[in-house]
């Protein structure tokens, strides 16, 4: 199991999701969020998602735009999710991630 938070403090609202890997190959997706539109992103990805979901970015149903409608595109749910599906799948180091404990984006003032 995997699990990361988005922290989106721009329209301050969190999601957490979490990611198993099944025995079939396919992972179970879920999230908890405060966020009415993360929750109708959710609901119309479904609670499974596929390796090729978080490998194949022209064919992702997780980056989809029928799928990622309710959200605005400055959302980092979807990048959340394939994120937490790597770390489940070992493509991303647990022991880095550990060690980093967070990615963040940084907004510069204009000077």
């Amino acid at each position: 199991m995997a699990t990361v938070t988005v922290d989106m403090r721009f329209c301050e609202r969190k999601s957490r999701i979490t990611v198993t890997l099944r025995e079939d190959g396919d992972l179970d997706l879920h999230i908890d969020t405060d966020c009415d539109s993360v929750r109708s992103y959710y609901s119309n990805l479904g609670g499974i998602i596929t390796v090729d979901d978080v490998t194949d970015r022209e064919n992702s149903r997780i980056l989809d735009p029928g799928i990622t409608e309710p959200l605005t595109m400055t959302c980092m749910t979807p990048l959340g999710i394939i994120n937490a599906a790597w770390l489940e799948l070992g493509m991303l180091s647990r022991s880095r991630a550990d060690k980093v404990g967070e990615n963040t984006m940084i907004f510069h003032p204009e000077k």
